[in-house]
């Protein structure tokens, strides 16, 4: 699975501009509502959060229906319990973004560009495969995180 630091800083850095102020609460449907609307907790809103993070979309969610009743510290509360609970998935991403980032760094500046096209051409998933292959790798994963990183983070 592929999350980076930078999507965990900016959620976080939107959770803590997502809300006016501690003490505002977004508006509740009124109980005299024709159409029963559902109402949500910071459980609801910690499971939807989860699951960015499980379908790698890691994003700001203070705006959604799920979260948007809450203050703004509860909702830096919910953000916080969730990067906790996946700090060494986050950290373990981080220390391999940091090896892909020196070589890359590393890499020729033409050479970049040619990677980028051939990235934006065929796709990741493509290109991992055949880096995979031409190592002898079975699995391919790595290289598909990786090719998918380079994509997303510097092409």
């Amino acid at each position: 699975m592929r999350r980076t630091v930078i999507a965990a800083t900016a959620l976080l850095l939107a959770a803590t501009a997502a809300c006016s102020s501690p003490e505002t609460k977004a508006s509740t449907p009124s109980p005299t509502t024709a159409s029963a609307e559902p109402t949500y907790d910071e459980h609801d809103c910690r499971a939807l959060l989860e699951r960015t993070y499980d379908e790698d979309n890691v994003h700001d969610v203070s705006s959604s229906p799920v979260c948007a009743g809450l203050t703004r510290d509860e909702y830096v509360d919910v953000v916080g319990d969730v990067m906790r609970g996946r700090a060494d998935e986050i950290l373990a991403d981080a220390g391999q973004h940091v090896v892909w980032d020196e070589a890359w760094d590393a890499t020729d500046a033409d050479q970049q560009e040619l990677v980028c096209d051939r990235l934006q051409q065929d796709g990741a998933e493509t290109v991992g495969q055949e880096m995979a292959d031409e190592t002898g790798d079975a699995d391919a994963t790595e290289e598909v995180e990786m090719t998918e990183y380079f994509l997303e983070e510097k092409c």
